[in-house]
């Protein structure tokens, strides 16, 4: 799980970064070398990607694979962080009581559905 942190994170500075220099995936993609299919995968996270690629991408963001992969909590949108903070704390949670949290997830989530569909007409 920790590597899907760090490549969620890559990914998440890549498209920050991208965005700042008003590129769109296409042009970055075309930029470094690589399909806009892979650069987006990169960017949520789902794909690896070889040192060779994150040196390409960076150079095509005019920056370093280092800043790229340097993690920075005020990076990472408010949502993200508090998932992340969440996960690590659940990774300290017995097997036999993570059910118990997963079972109120299911109900908060219910409750949220029933709410959100009592509220439309």
């Amino acid at each position: 799980m920790e590597n899907e942190i760090l490549l969620y994170n890559l990914g998440y500075n890549i498209r920050l970064l991208r965005k700042s220099k008003k590129m769109t995936i296409d042009a970055l993609a075309e930029h470094a070398g690589v399909s806009s299919k892979y650069l987006q995968g990169i960017e949520v996270g789902n794909r690896n990607i070889s040192v060779k690629r994150l040196n390409k991408i960076a150079r095509a963001l005019e920056t370093t694979p280092e800043s790229l992969l340097t993690i920075k909590s005020s990076n990472l949108e408010n949502r993200d962080d508090k998932l992340l903070n969440t996960y690590e704390k659940l990774k300290k949670v017995e097997s036999n009581k993570l059910d118990i949290i997963s079972n109120l997830i299911d109900d908060i989530n219910k409750l949220s559905s029933s709410e959100n569909n009592k509220k439309r007409p």
